[in-house]
């Protein structure tokens, strides 16, 4: 049949079974399909199928094709159907019947969605959260407040997640989040080992103010339990002193909770925040990179030198990075109840050693006990140094000024199989550091105001008032001076017991006593200029007093070209030294030795025998 007589053939009105089949378009055919289908089921009958697997069914109608299609379209089921391919239509002009072979129907699957990332709500009850009177050091929480203008809400996209693929890769590659943990803020630096790049995390609107790379060392307690970075009910900010200090401490209590809110559970909530926040930024601005590989995390986390000692101590430190990596996990909200449950888990992990931990999976929640480690702040801090070309090996020191403490110590560098080792000699913290020179400053304000008030008090009530001219009140600089006179006296003489240790017992034969002892000067509070004039004027009262002795050389820590941070400053790099150090594996930084493991060297002292100068009569 040719095309133009086939079109005249559809467009003829019949009556006939055949025409009637014609007249039928694609689309009522599907439709009909599909409510004979829906019959047939509720009949409970099952279309016959031939030896093909084609379903093959005789329809036979006397209505009109319109009304058919009309009807078929009314009867319409809710599910969206498929269009069917044209069918093969075998005619009979006995039968007058008209058979249609249809395709068999195309079969689809209902896949669940992905699983969107929600946020937990917050428990409805009120838990009734309250601060127990403590007798600690006070750091003010004002000291590093930070933009809350422009700054009023944490990211909506930071979530848990660990690795960029879906669980297809072709490349591994180990990655270490280095974690300073400070008194007043905290710095992270995260780098791939395998790539040789440092990135130094930005907080963005989590920030210090003036410093995009510090973030404060605070956190909230709302009444629900829940814990956040930026607001909160009960904000606390003396995480890491009272860490230090008293891990135990209870520091909040509830009449529904059972185990009240400790110094542990604050340190481990702050870290797991912070840690999903820099994991998401590396992960979001390195994603093309990862595309197609595994990462294998490391946490390192610095502790100070006087605790590298204690293995004690080590260890609750490694539980609470432990549960704060777990914790990181989370897509939603972090309670207190989340923080207590995951370090008891991380407890029973280390003291197993990760035997139940499933480290292959691709989104493994937990990380293997041998991927986090302690180090010693002092010694990370000197870590770029030791890996770049100005690096010396022999004895230094370094003095590092915090919100809270002073951190000095001596050490040796060198190198034993072409691996670096750093030997601590003597080691001190005391708590000398900026804030602290600005508690005994308000300390002694209130002091002089109470002497000035009790003067403006004394008055003889038998005569006449005096004018208002006796009731003004003017603070005397001298006291101010004063204070600061022997607050740097105290320093120097704890730098200096580190110094006289070194030089009597624990490296007397060092080279760098002659040459004049290389002395870095770190930290925030470093920046005062009274520590670097105390530092001088030590080195020159020491020279002064021994013999081959020069004065200190004091240096500045060199900022590496491996790490990645535009917006920090050259000279602001020390900030961030610690968190840098701490980026390396275990395998890079080489070997650190404890003080306990060092002996001392006892110097053989000169004794003068003045008979052998002694001129007696009996020479005459």
């Amino acid at each position: 049949m040719s095309k133009k007589k086939k079109n005249k053939f559809y467009s003829q009105p019949s009556n006939s079974s055949q025409t009637d089949f014609h007249k039928l378009t694609i689309m009522g055919l599907a439709f009909q399909r599909a409510e004979e289908k829906k019959k047939k089921d509720a009949d409970g009958t099952i279309p016959p199928y031939n030896s093909t697997g084609v379903t093959t069914e005789t329809i036979k109608t006397d209505k009109p094709p319109f009304q058919q299609h009309s009807h078929a379209v009314n009867r319409a089921p809710s599910t969206p159907v498929q269009s069917p391919e044209k069918p093969t239509c075998v005619s009979s002009q006995a039968s007058k019947k008209t058979e249609i072979v249809l395709p068999p129907a195309r079969v689809t699957y209902d896949l669940p969605k992905p699983t969107a990332i929600t946020t937990r709500s917050a428990p409805p009850v009120n838990l009734g959260i309250k601060p127990v009177q403590r007798q600690t050091f006070n750091l003010d929480i004002g000291s590093f407040r930070y933009d809350t203008e422009k700054n009023n809400k944490e990211k909506s996209n930071v979530n848990g997640k660990s690795q960029v693929h879906q669980g297809q890769y072709r490349y591994e590659s180990d990655v270490v989040i280095g974690f300073d943990f400070g008194t007043s803020s905290s710095k992270v630096v995260i780098r791939d080992f395998g790539r040789q790049t440092a990135y130094a995390i930005p907080f963005e609107s989590l920030a210090c103010h003036g410093n995009v790379y510090l973030i404060p060392t605070q956190i909230f307690i709302s009444d629900d339990g829940s814990l956040n970075l930026l607001k909160g009910e009960l904000p606390f900010g003396n995480l890491k002193t009272t860490l230090m200090d008293q891990p135990w401490e209870i520091l909040f209590s509830s009449t529904k909770i059972t185990d009240p809110i400790t110094s542990v559970d604050l340190a481990a909530a702050y870290i797991s925040l912070v840690i999903r926040h820099a994991r998401s930024w590396f992960l979001k601005h390195n994603e093309l990179i990862y595309k197609n590989t595994h990462i294998h995390w490391h946490v390192n986390l610095g502790i100070p030198s006087k605790n590298y000692d204690d293995e004690k101590k080590k260890n609750i430190f490694q539980t609470i990075t432990m549960a704060a990596w777990r914790l990181s996990r989370h897509d939603s909200i972090i309670t207190i109840a989340d923080v207590k449950k995951y370090l008891k888990e991380a407890a029973d992990h280390i003291k197993t050693g990760g035997k139940n931990i499933d480290t292959e999976d691709y989104e493994a929640l937990w990380i293997h006990p041998d991927f986090v480690n302690m180090h010693p702040e002092v010694i990370m801090e000197v870590v770029g140094y030791a890996n770049s070309p100005l690096r010396a090996n022999g004895l230094h020191m370094l003095v590092d000024i915090g919100a809270a403490t002073l951190d000095a110590a001596t050490f040796d560098i060198y190198q034993d199989r072409g691996d670096n080792h750093f030997g601590l000699l003597v080691t001190k913290v005391e708590r000398y550091g900026a804030i602290e020179l600005h508690n005994r400053r308000m300390m002694t304000l209130k002091n002089s105001m109470q002497k000035l008030l009790k003067h403006v008090n004394s008055i003889d009530p038998t005569v006449r008032l005096p004018d208002s001219a006796h009731y003004e009140i003017q603070m005397e600089r001298k006291d101010l001076s004063e204070n600061d006179d022997k607050f740097f006296k105290e320093c120097s003489d704890k730098i200096g017991e580190v110094i006289r240790d070194t030089k009597n017992s624990r490296d007397p034969n060092s080279s760098a006593w002659a040459s004049g002892l290389p002395i870095f000067l770190c930290g925030g509070g470093g920046r005062h200029p009274r520590y670097r004039d105390l530092l001088e004027n030590l080195g020159s009262s020491i020279a002064s007093s021994l013999i081959n002795v020069r004065e200190f050389n004091i240096m500045q820590i060199p900022k590496p070209n491996q790490l990645d941070a535009p917006e920090l400053p050259y000279s602001e790099y020390d900030r961030l030294a610690v968190a840098y150090g701490l980026s390396f594996t275990a395998d890079e930084i080489g070997a650190v030795i404890p003080e306990s493991k060092i002996t001392d060297i006892h110097q053989k002292r000169r004794t003068n025998i003045y008979e052998d100068r002694y001129v007696s009569k009996d020479m005459c």
